[in-house]
């Protein structure tokens, strides 16, 4: 997919309302690893956790080299990562490039931080153990997969990990703005009592970039991590917590970009432009009218004293 076409797509899916819908309409379901039966989330046997040692070992010597050479990655606000000292949390993230997951290991840790993702991207053969070993934790379809996900989840954050989310589901590659959230990050955070440390993507330009024509550099913001309210049931508590944590990362946003960057901002924004501008339209014809009135009521009076200075 070009730039054009990917922009073309974009904007395709926004008139469309359709946030959570790839950029490819095919999902890559073929080969897909099955997640059922005695699929394992964790890593159980001596084999699957020395895979996980030595991959992750690797990915936390050369993932920051890669990216920052690639990508020109920084990360920002470690001092939030470190204020959770140690405990368990649900981290999400803006959906909005191929490595993010990469870039959310060498933001929170490799080890530590495990990502959520579509189970289709899990494949057979070495390709799936790969995945898994990298800390992969596939989300199903039926009710068996979502109880053995939560099961693992609760695991994790039990143990002090950090269980990351791609809330806006889709990948939408080099997007700036917000899309809207999907709840279940949201839900696990409420349901095991954990905070949300939210993460935001920021797409940088800067002069030498700009000369070499390279693309913009990344930018990962840790933000501070967000605490649900205990009032109401779990459901409210949960959309709230979401309504707070997309606040806190549209907030981030429009500092970056200096704009509001929530996917219904603009939209109000550019609401209130036009409703200014035809306001400011009637005034104006409105204005015009008056003098037009003004004008006829002199010409007519002064009609009327000419005539009867001629009549006298």
């Amino acid at each position: 997919m070009t730039k054009k076409d990917l922009r073309k797509r974009q904007a395709e899916l926004e008139s469309k309302g359709q946030y959570d819908v790839d950029m490819n309409e095919e999902h890559r379901t073929f080969d897909a690893l099955p997640i059922d039966g005695d699929y394992h989330y964790l890593p159980v046997k001596f084999s699957e956790k020395f895979r996980r040692l030595w991959l992750l070992t690797v990915v936390k010597i050369l993932g920051p080299v890669i990216t920052w050479f690639s990508l020109g990655a920084r990360v920002k606000g470690r001092k939030n990562l470190r204020a959770l000292r140690g405990k368990g949390a649900v981290s999400v993230c803006n959906h909005v490039h191929t490595l993010d997951t990469l870039l959310v290991k060498n933001a929170l840790g490799s080890f530590r931080v495990f990502n959520t993702g579509s189970y289709y991207l899990i494949k057979r053969g070495w390709a799936g153990r790969i995945f898994k070993a990298g800390g992969f934790l596939p989300v199903g379809t039926t009710f068996t997969d979502m109880k053995n996900l939560q099961e693992a989840i609760g695991t994790l954050v039990q143990r002090g990990k950090i269980v990351n989310f791609y809330p806006e589901h889709a990948l939408w590659p080099r997007y700036e703005k917000l899309r809207p959230f999907k709840q279940g990050a949201f839900h696990y955070a409420v349901k095991f009592d954990v905070p949300v440390l939210p993460l935001f993507i920021e797409f940088r330009e800067t002069k030498l970039r700009k000369f070499f024509r390279m693309q913009k550099k990344l930018i990962v913001h840790i933000l501070p991590a967000v605490y649900a309210d205990k009032e109401g049931t779990p459901r409210e508590q949960a959309r709230r917590l979401g309504e707070k944590v997309f606040a806190a990362m549209s907030e981030a946003g429009e500092r970056c970009y200096g704009r509001p960057i929530a996917y219904n901002a603009q939209e109000e924004s550019d609401v209130s432009q036009e409703s200014a501008c035809a306001d400011a339209t009637a005034d104006k014809k409105e204005r015009k009218s008056a003098k037009r009135e003004e004008y006829r009521a002199d010409s007519k009076e002064s009609g009327l004293a000419k005539e009867s200075a001629e009549n006298t």
